[in-house]
């Protein structure tokens, strides 16, 4: 059984159970980043991390700079002496994109879309989940949420320059990929806003520190 079908069988489940597959699409979503939250928290704590150690790794990077192996073994050290991680941020950023794959490819089935419960009636403005939102508010959302999340994480220049890059490139994409894919973005991006702004207060408040 292919990971389409899997995800094809939960939306005709959470469809047939709400009598609109807006949303199905909207619960599965929320779902996935409910299972996910521990990866989330843990991504974020690898961040504050990280930037705590900033100072050092900017003084290994001026006192070693033309000795790339040196630096490097230096920068090890600093990891392994403040027991930071610094590829535990990375896999929930993966997430998101490889399962917005699976719901364009699944949103592109004419068949099955047409087959699920209250599909005729659309959803909200959108009439169709296998045609891109007719009236481009999605890719405007996609856009915005991007934007939003990003934000909220982006630490050196380096990323601030993708938070503006980012949210373009999605914002165009959901002009091409089906309504309900854009949805499931759309949502993706409003529930890791709140994880992250929940997660933050959590990790302040643990340092005596309330935002």
């Amino acid at each position: 059984m292919s990971i389409t079908t899997i995800v094809q069988d939960i939306i005709r489940y959470f469809a047939d159970l709400t009598g609109n597959p807006g949303w199905s699409i909207i619960i599965v979503t929320v779902l996935i980043k409910v299972i996910t939250h521990p990866l989330t928290v843990k991504q974020l704590r690898s961040m504050e991390q990280i930037k705590a150690i900033t100072p050092k790794m900017k003084e290994l990077e001026a006192k070693y700079k033309g000795q790339p192996q040196e630096y490097q073994s230096r920068m090890a050290e600093l990891y392994r002496d403040n027991n930071v991680n610094p590829m535990a941020g990375c896999l929930p950023s993966l997430i998101p994109l490889p399962v917005l794959i699976v719901f364009f490819r699944v949103l592109q089935n004419h068949e099955f879309v047409a087959s699920l419960q209250g599909a005729a009636a659309g959803f909200l403005w959108m009439p169709d989940f296998s045609k891109p939102d007719p009236l481009f508010l999605m890719p405007v959302l996609s856009a915005a949420t991007t934007w939003l999340s990003m934000s909220q994480t982006a630490a050196d220049q380096s990323q601030k320059s993708m938070v503006i890059i980012m949210p373009l490139m999605m914002g165009w994409f959901a002009t091409q990929m089906p309504a309900g894919a854009a949805i499931y973005w759309v949502v993706t991006n409003i529930v890791t806003i709140a994880q992250n702004w929940l997660v933050r207060r959590q990790l302040s408040a643990e340092k005596g520190v309330v935002r």
